[in-house]
């Protein structure tokens, strides 16, 4: 699973952001570093998972739904058996 804070630079925002989303990768004892993405557009963070934008916006006050999406992909990951849906 690949997650990335999407911020731009120069953004103060993206810090408190990255503190949140590790804070929940830890107390989940998830095995998952975070990637920071630079991109000049984004005039915000934002969280993406696998590829796909989970949260836009303000990633730091928003933790239960980003907590509740890495619960949910982490499970299908290594609970569900390979090659069933």
């Amino acid at each position: 699973m690949r997650i990335e804070l999407v911020y731009s630079p120069g953004c103060s925002d993206y810090k408190s952001a990255l503190h949140k989303l590790e804070y929940i990768i830890a107390e989940e004892r998830l095995p998952l570093p975070v990637e920071l993405v630079e991109d000049s557009i984004c005039k915000t963070p934002s969280v993406r998972i696998d590829g796909e934008i989970v949260e836009k916006g303000r990633p730091a006050s928003c933790l239960e739904p980003i907590r509740d999406i890495l619960r949910r992909k982490w499970h299908d990951l290594t609970l569900a058996p390979l090659g069933c849906p």
